[in-house]
């Protein structure tokens, strides 16, 4: 006959039950209390993963190539990329917050004029007529024309002025994200032997290739997305400049932004195409619509370059990646979902390949 168990080992049970239950919940309220206190750096950090990873093949070669101290490579590097990334961002926003200050000024002061449209704008198809008339109208009284619009201007006005203020935001996440990137690749060793041990425990014997993926996959998106971004930025803005576009600094920092989201220079190009062909004209115009063509369709060149190279997945897993991890949760999606993609196409991949081996 099988004995039953005594109240005594019955209530042993229960009590050691209670007794997991109860660290099980002082660990998680353990972790939240982490987690909350953390949670206004964890983009910044995430950033400035971002930002060591991509910097990461420069400081190896000032560190082993020409023997520089961690320390120093990283310092040196941070500075770089303060005086690229920070300081002509900080001059067009400037720039763009005083060009819209003096709009605004000289629109109160009735002091602003419009050219008139060039006669061809009636030509141009769909918006020709209504364009030229709201031009026209403009052009003789601005004041009038604002007034009756006023509806359909503020909106845009005060979208304007918030994007200002985000970009003001987002220079200053960038700056902290930078000098957390500097911190990281001044302890380089000890993070990548934290990020292996990591995606060891996570995934097994796989781990340590996975963190290299991961690393590669985020220089792939660095060049491939925000490198080209600020390439196709860059040659937008001297272009700009060149031809003499009101408000230049207002649409380099829109073209910036446009092709980060992926939508791309083309809503600009075509109003710059617009605008110069109806004040200037002549070889002005040619040149100036040959180069915002050119540049428009750079990206189609250089971004397959870049994603796919030195990737260990096919381009369009990475592309598709970012553009939906932007979709779902912003810029650093472009990031996390490339990478989240990339790794989950690998293990997908490693298990066809077991399963057709234990097939075989």
């Amino acid at each position: 006959m099988s004995s039953s168990p005594s109240p005594s080992s019955a209530s042993s049970g229960t009590n050691q039950v209670i007794h997991y239950a109860m660290q099980l919940l002082a660990l998680a309220i353990l972790l939240v209390w982490c987690f909350n206190i953390l949670e206004p750096f964890i983009i910044p950090m995430i950033w400035g993963a971002v930002f060591a990873s991509s910097f990461f093949p420069i400081h190896e070669k000032l560190t082993q190539k020409y023997r520089w101290k961690n320390g120093l490579s990283a310092t040196f590097i941070s500075l770089v990329a303060i005086l690229i990334l920070i300081v002509p961002a900080v001059f067009f926003m400037l720039a763009g917050a005083s060009e819209i200050k003096e709009l605004a000024q000289n629109i109160r002061d009735h002091n602003l004029e419009i050219p008139a449209p060039n006669e061809n704008v009636k030509a141009w198809p769909v918006i020709g007529e209504r364009l030229f008339v709201f031009w026209t109208e403009a052009s003789t009284n601005l004041t009038l024309t604002l007034q009756e619009h006023q509806d359909q201007l503020k909106p845009i006005l005060l979208k304007l002025i918030a994007l200002l203020k985000n970009t003001a935001s987002g220079i200053l996440l960038l700056l902290i994200s930078i000098i957390i990137s500097g911190v990281m690749l001044a302890f380089e060793k000890e993070e990548s032997d934290f990020a292996k041990k990591l995606f060891v425990k996570l995934a097994g014997k796989n781990g340590e290739s996975m963190a290299g993926v991961a690393k590669k996959t985020i220089q792939n998106v660095v060049k491939g997305i925000l490198g080209v971004a600020a390439i196709q930025t860059t040659l937008v803005g001297i272009g700009l400049l060149v031809a003499g576009i009101p408000f230049a600094p207002l649409w380099i920092i829109l073209s910036l932004i446009l092709a980060i989201v992926q939508i791309g220079i083309l809503p600009i190009s075509i109003g710059v195409i617009i605008y110069i062909w109806s004040t200037a004209g002549g070889l002005t115009a040619i040149l100036l619509t040959i180069w915002m063509l050119v540049v428009g369709l750079l990206d189609n060149v250089l971004k397959p370059i870049f994603l796919g190279k030195g990737a260990s997945v096919p381009m369009l897993v990475v592309f598709l990646g970012a553009i939906g991890g932007f979709i779902y949760s912003g810029f650093i999606g472009l990031f996390t979902g490339a990478i989240i993609m990339t790794l989950g196409y690998q293990l997908g991949i490693s298990w066809l390949n077991s399963k057709n081996a234990t097939e075989d």
